[in-house]
């Protein structure tokens, strides 16, 4: 497909979420658009590899204001509430860049800004746009890498009760997310979440407490990893020198984990390992049974 043909194929899918006078876009419909768009951006880098040639995206939203375009456009409160970049948007983005063939996609700058007008440059009858940028840094050659480039450490977390798909999970990414059931679904079955700590949609008491949408664990360089509620029915708690830590539901700031903590998801619970990554040493497959490693 052609980047003209692209163009028109935005176009068209933008006016077809403005013209629904009956039935207004959904923050749901509205961010699947924009990943859409944002996909579209892909470019082939020859030999069958694609990348995506921006780090820095600037999405501006109309917000309901007025009767008009409150028939067209979600309150608010509801598009911040999905579009958050701290709440699983960037890694929204960066999964569909990688289902659309992208190999590597480096460090992403999403920032999102609900608005109540559009501004004069958009498109007729249009509900979000988005600004590509590529950052000085972008353009910088690569440095050079090293053996010990990585994080110098590397953490798992391991299922003490409950059933679960493995074991262990290793932390990998910047944003693990814990939950029941793989896929989170919305209730005209769209997905909406991915879960990485997968729980089992078991019929036992333990994994009944686990929510589907239970919390999720972030890493900031250089090494450290939070912990963060998703408004879990059952509560998450870390067990930590023998005291008990509630976490607030949804709260922002998270818990900074320590080597050694038992977490708990409902009445599931696992165990926060880190192992340091001394002359590129590496946790054993998550798959298998090994001792808790020396902190």
């Amino acid at each position: 497909m052609g980047i003209l043909d692209k163009v028109v194929k935005i176009e068209k899918r933008i006016e077809k979420l403005a013209a629904r006078k009956e039935a207004p876009a959904t923050p749901i419909e509205i961010r699947r658009a924009i990943l859409d768009d944002i996909e579209d951006q892909v470019r082939p880098a020859g030999r069958s590899r694609k990348v995506f040639p921006y780090d820095r995206l600037t999405i501006e939203v109309l917000a309901g204001r007025g009767k008009a375009t409150a028939r067209r456009s979600p309150a608010r409160a509801e598009l911040e509430a999905v579009l958050n970049p701290e709440d699983g948007l960037v890694d929204a983005i960066r999964e569909r860049l990688q289902e659309a063939g992208c190999d590597r996609v480096g460090r992403l700058e999403v920032s999102v800004k609900v608005i109540g007008k559009a501004r004069p440059d958009w498109k007729p009858g249009a509900l979000f746009q988005v600004t590509y940028e590529r950052s000085e840094a972008a353009n910088a050659p690569a440095a050079p890498k090293t053996p010990h480039a990585a994080s110098p450490r590397q953490a798992q977390l391991v299922v003490l009760e409950g059933d679960a798909t493995k074991k262990a999970y290793l932390l990998s990414g910047e944003r693990t997310n814990i939950g029941r059931l793989a896929e989170v679904a919305d209730k005209h079955r769209r997905v909406v979440r991915r879960n990485q700590v997968v729980f089992l949609d078991a019929d036992n008491e333990t994994n009944q407490t686990v929510s589907r949408a239970q919390a999720h664990i972030r890493f900031a360089p250089p090494a450290e990893f939070r912990l963060y509620d998703d408004h879990s029915s059952y509560g998450t708690r870390i067990l930590r020198e023998g005291r008990m830590i509630d976490l607030p539901s949804g709260s922002p700031r998270g818990v900074k984990l320590q080597p050694g903590d038992e977490i708990y998801f409902g009445r599931a619970r696992v165990l926060f390992q880190v192992k340091y990554n001394r002359a590129c040493g590496r946790l054993r497959d998550p798959d298998s049974r090994f001792p808790i490693p020396d902190s």
